[in-house]
């Protein structure tokens, strides 16, 4: 019912949030952007809302559902480009992918709810989203990419950096942890609270009995971050990683729909993706490839973590 370019814009004013960043994935002007926004508006009888910082549809969708689901398949079987997302914590392994025939998003999604949504739309084709939260839906399929271990960060004047005696469970536990986007990673969580991580702690948490002259830490800086290999360094050069492990494992896992599960663009994208993060992360022994036994044989030893 309405022309390719029409619907693209007005579901990637969706996904990118706002008409430049809509018109600049597309080659297009703002203008152009707000004007195909507003045919689908009225074709389709639906109402586009601003809600917190994203764009909803109001209305009856069946029929914009319908569309979206054509156009989607149409993109996949004629070889143009598709669309990908991630989580913000992704952002620097993803942002140096440069596939041919994918366009990425902001990449920069602090829950799940709002790309799954996305996905189950079909506003984008592929998400990337970290385990062992998955999206339960017979729909999508869910991919494993590589999974690690995980790290807990702690400020280089932490008390339990500079603990003489081996780093315990509990001695982690007396320590709150940075706060998760509330609701957003419940099976995370549930594990973190099984470990008796992640719990409230009265008042402020105990300072070192020993450290650098005149060093007290803000509660801030005595409270722990969830980290691994590679978003360690997000927390900045202040922060270390604990000698202590952590029975969890993340994981990056690619989700598209079910419908395109055996497409050959779908195992391409697969293998780039792995091909991609195989290179970047050759270094770090901790990250473990999935899927591709060949590329795990070729990683070279790690120096350190």
């Amino acid at each position: 019912m309405v022309t390719l370019e029409c619907l693209d814009a007005f579901d990637h004013l969706i996904w990118l949030r706002t008409g430049a960043r809509a018109a600049e994935a597309l080659g297009c002007n703002q203008s152009t952007i707000s004007r195909h926004a507003s045919k689908c508006e009225h074709i389709f009888a639906v109402k586009l809302k601003r809600q917190s910082a994203e764009w909803v549809v109001n209305g009856d969708i069946e029929l914009l559902a319908a569309e979206r689901r054509l156009h989607q398949l149409y993109r996949w079987e004629m070889n143009l480009p598709l669309r990908f997302e991630t989580q913000h914590w992704m952002r620097d392994l993803y942002a140096t992918w440069q596939p041919t025939d994918w366009r990425k998003g902001n990449l920069n999604y602090l829950e799940y709810q709002r790309p799954v949504d996305l996905l189950r739309n079909r506003i984008i084709d592929a998400w990337v989203c970290g385990a062992p939260d998955l999206p339960d839906d017979p729909d999508l399929t869910c991919v494993p990419l590589f999974e690690m271990p995980m790290l807990l960060a702690a400020h280089h004047d932490h008390p339990l950096l500079l603990q003489q005696s081996p780093l315990t469970l509990a001695d982690a536990a007396a320590y709150p942890l940075l706060p998760l986007p509330q609701g957003s990673f419940p099976v995370f969580e549930a594990r973190l609270r099984e470990l008796g991580l992640g719990n409230p702690v009265g008042g402020m948490p105990p300072q070192a009995s020993s450290g650098p002259a005149n060093t007290e830490l803000s509660f801030s800086e005595l409270c722990l971050g969830i980290a691994s290999a590679l978003t360690l360094p997000l927390y900045g050069p202040e922060y270390r990683s604990l000698p202590l492990e952590i029975p969890i494992h993340f994981g990056d896992v690619l989700v598209i729909h079910a419908d395109f599960a055996r497409h050959r663009r779908s195992q391409a994208l697969i293998d780039s993706l792995l091909t991609h993060i195989g290179e970047a992360t050759a270094e770090i022994a901790s990250v473990r490839l999935l899927h591709n036994p060949s590329l795990e044989k070729a990683r070279t030893p790690a120096k350190t973590d």
